[in-house]
């Protein structure tokens, strides 16, 4: 079979659209509810670990599977765009209960694996309904893992992080954009290089103007991803919210 000439028609919020979005809602609120009032805390960490041992070996049975097919490529393929690389922060804040990389998750996760499920690019499915189910996976995944990390294991995002995440994603882009000159031309991973398909309405304009817009629009979405944690956070100080951890 040749995968890469499997047809993909894929309406944003059309009806297999909508299905994978209301069964990934139910998966993130129903496993994170039994987590929280059904699971002593051994049981929630065994959890923990086994959905970062899923979420990395996920990532590479994919990987396995484009090598099968000889349809790896080095300069598109590798696990360096936002929603990759949050599926080892938030593997590794699911291990550790490491803070940092709890908000990166946080804010990578609901900014950009979110958006990634609401506003899909079919263009980068190159498998047919292979890709699709893979792309949900690997995106709710994140959204689940972070979930899991503030309804069950209680932590929430320190006071500062939006200025600290923001900083570190800038950073990001630029090294990241050192490596897509190393890789060639045809890289483009963090979607620097080339504006990406879909339905987006943070990207305004062609390259590289919309990379200005994008800026100006993460940095709001990110602000408005950080609001509830502000407040709770605000009110933990206070003592009127206890939690497990908050530093």
């Amino acid at each position: 079979m040749d995968y890469n000439t499997l047809p993909v028609d894929f309406p944003t919020f059309g009806i297999e659209h909508n299905l994978y979005l209301i069964v990934c809602l139910l998966i993130w609120i129903i496993f994170a509810f039994i987590g929280r009032n059904f699971l002593n805390k051994s049981q929630q960490q065994k959890v923990a670990i086994y959905l970062a041992v899923f979420t990395i070996f996920q990532e590479i049975i994919f990987d396995i599977f484009q090598i099968y097919i000889k349809d790896f490529n080095i300069q598109q393929d590798l696990s360096l765009h936002m929603c990759g690389i949050s599926l080892f922060l938030s593997s590794y804040a699911l291990w550790k209960k490491n803070q940092t990389a709890f908000e990166l998750s946080y804010f990578w996760g609901f900014a950009g694996a979110l958006q990634g499920m609401l506003t899909p690019d079919p263009a980068r499915w190159p498998y047919g309904e292979i890709s699709i189910f893979w792309s949900f996976m690997s995106h709710g995944i994140i959204i689940l893992n972070v979930v899991w990390l503030i309804w069950v294991d209680g932590m929430r995002c320190r006071k500062g992080s939006l200025l600290n995440t923001f900083l570190v994603t800038n950073a990001a882009v630029f090294i990241i954009g050192i490596i897509n000159n190393l890789l060639g031309e045809n890289a483009n991973y963090w979607f620097i290089c080339e504006k990406p398909g879909g339905d987006s309405p943070f990207l305004v304009g062609e390259w590289p103007y919309y990379l200005f817009t994008f800026e100006i629009a993460a940095f709001v979405v990110m602000l408005i991803i950080y609001l509830p944690m502000w407040f709770v956070v605000d009110r933990s100080l206070k003592g009127t919210l206890p939690l497990s951890e908050t530093t």
